[in-house]
């Protein structure tokens, strides 16, 4: 029969531990503590204090602002975890020097950082670039939609909560109505206390509503159009996002293309991100400055974004200002020889929504209409002739030209389900040929961004962005980050500063941080 040697879990053995051997060169770690104690102003901080006469000694911003930026870096977002982990992990002592504060005392520091956390990823940003960890030749805009700390079941728009809290109103009445008739009858219902409890939260979410429409105002959106307002925290929004709807901030993020260092970090409450992009470029411009990177970063660096960003008042504002920028618009695909037979996929999609929705999934297009430019004629998929009923049709700055069936050829036509959407109800096929663009939307600057968007040069550089800002957002993620703890927009903007931080901090330690 087999010996083993024997062992015991229950034992204990003391082991002498060096913080200095904890702190390894070339690790996230060592890149903190070089940045923390030697990069970064910290004099900011102390303005919050006022204790140099009288009061109890403070913990140091530098052990506090490690504790939490190591803690996001290993995954710990909570503020009682990160207390845990000062007890209990080596390195977190080796970082603080064993100090170890109340989770209370680093929630608060979290929650305050947002007066000087801009200084401090200047400061980062500065030595990242004394480092020359930032080529200026290619920024790329995106944003990263996460959750915040609040229900989206406290969202609606001023109307909706009215409306809300009248169902409640309702809801709480009928309890009461109920429970009187039962008293009135001597025939006490065993569930009415669980009853009462109920009528009881319905009471409190009643309260809750009425304390915030006494002082809400219409949460209006660039449009003018109002957006949906949450009671809990009324600068977040409800954004769609891959994974359903959210109640949260759009995080966005400008990246540089060589080492994807993230030279300017904002948090937005919506969703849209369109009218933004004019001031993030500002915000980076500003933010370059400070940095001593260039005194304008733009006046050389490209800036690549999505079809997010797309919109007539964004693009003019590139080309007002002289910025070398690739926007995609939503047709971009269409227009790429790359995606050339992408129409053959899309034309299946087109034939599942038609089967879902009941409807002939073989129905003809516009497509399957022979046009002959020359002629101005248009014959339908059965061989037939159509008439011309509209000439330089304007539809959304596309000139088109509308041709129409007789009725003594669609009426007894043997294609009407595949060429009517109703045959039982429609008489005759009406349909529009689009031949090009009215003169308006060629002077549009959507327009030259497109014919800048499709040169060799504009492809390549669009091109670069996935690997430019994706990374970014999809290393945060990995390492934890998934959704914003604090409410208010100043508190959620520093936090999503210090994940950005975060990510800098590491790119720099794998670079080499002395």
């Amino acid at each position: 029969m087999a010996r083993y040697k024997p062992y015991d879990v229950h034992q204990d053995k003391f082991i002498p531990v060096s913080f200095r051997d904890q702190i390894l060169p070339g690790s996230f770690e060592h890149a903190l503590n070089v940045i923390v104690d030697e990069h970064i102003d910290l004099a900011p901080f102390a303005q919050r204090y006022a204790n140099d006469e009288t009061g109890r000694l403070a913990y140091d911003p530098a052990v506090l602002l490690k504790i939490v930026l190591y803690g996001y870096y290993k995954g710990l977002v909570s503020s009682r975890r990160l207390s845990e982990a000062c007890e209990r992990n080596v390195q977190f002592m080796a970082l603080t020097a064993d100090t170890r504060p109340h989770f209370t005392t680093i929630a608060d520091f979290i929650a305050q950082m947002h007066q000087e956390i801009t200084g401090v990823f200047t400061d980062v940003l500065l030595y990242a670039s004394e480092l020359n960890l930032i080529g200026q030749d290619t920024f790329a805009i995106d944003g990263c939609k996460l959750p915040s700390n609040a229900s989206k079941q406290w969202s609606g728009t001023l109307k909706d909560l009215r409306h809300k809290q009248k169902k409640l109103q309702t809801a709480a009445h009928k309890i009461v109505t109920r429970h009187q008739a039962q008293d009135a009858q001597e025939k006490l219902s065993p569930v009415v206390a669980q009853e009462e409890k109920k009528r009881a939260t319905y009471e409190r979410k009643i309260d809750r509503i009425k304390t915030f429409l006494k002082t809400a105002k219409p949460n209006l959106g660039p449009s003018g159009q109002e957006r949906k307002s949450n009671i809990t925290d009324p600068d977040s929004a409800k954004m769609s996002t891959n994974h359903g709807v959210i109640q949260g901030y759009n995080g966005i993020a400008v990246v540089d293309a060589k080492h994807q260092i993230v030279v300017t970090a904002q948090a937005h409450g919506e969703g849209q991100e369109a009218h933004l992009l004019a001031p993030m470029i500002e915000t980076t411009r500003v933010q370059c400055k400070t940095a001593q990177i260039a005194d304008d970063i733009f006046e050389k660096t490209k800036l690549t974004a999505d079809a997010g960003y797309s919109s007539q008042a964004s693009v003019q504002y590139t080309q007002d200002h002289q910025i070398d920028a690739y926007i995609a618009d939503r047709s971009h695909r269409s227009r790429d020889p790359a995606f050339a037979d992408a129409d053959r996929y899309k034309e299946r999609s087109r034939q599942d929504k038609r089967r879902r929705a009941g409807t002939n999934p073989n129905r003809f297009t516009a497509k399957d209409f022979d046009y002959d430019e020359a002629n101005r004629t248009c014959r339908c998929p059965a061989g037939h002739s159509l008439y011309r009923n509209g000439n330089n049709i304007d539809v959304n700055g596309y000139l088109g030209v509308k041709f129409r069936g007789a009725k003594s050829v669609c009426g007894p036509c043997t294609l009407r389900s595949r060429c009517l959407t109703t045959p039982d109800t429609t008489k005759t096929k009406q349909v529009t040929i689009f031949i090009g663009k009215t003169e308006a939307r060629k002077e549009k600057p959507i327009e030259k961004m497109k014919r800048k968007f499709d040169t060799v040069l504009g492809r390549y550089t669009y091109n670069q962005r996935i690997a430019i800002v994706e990374p970014v957002f999809g290393n945060l993620q990995n390492k934890g980050m998934r959704r914003f703890t604090l409410r208010g927009k100043d508190k959620v903007d520093a936090q999503w500063k210090l994940f950005t931080l975060v990510h800098n901090i590491e790119k720099i330690a794998h670079c080499g941080a002395s």
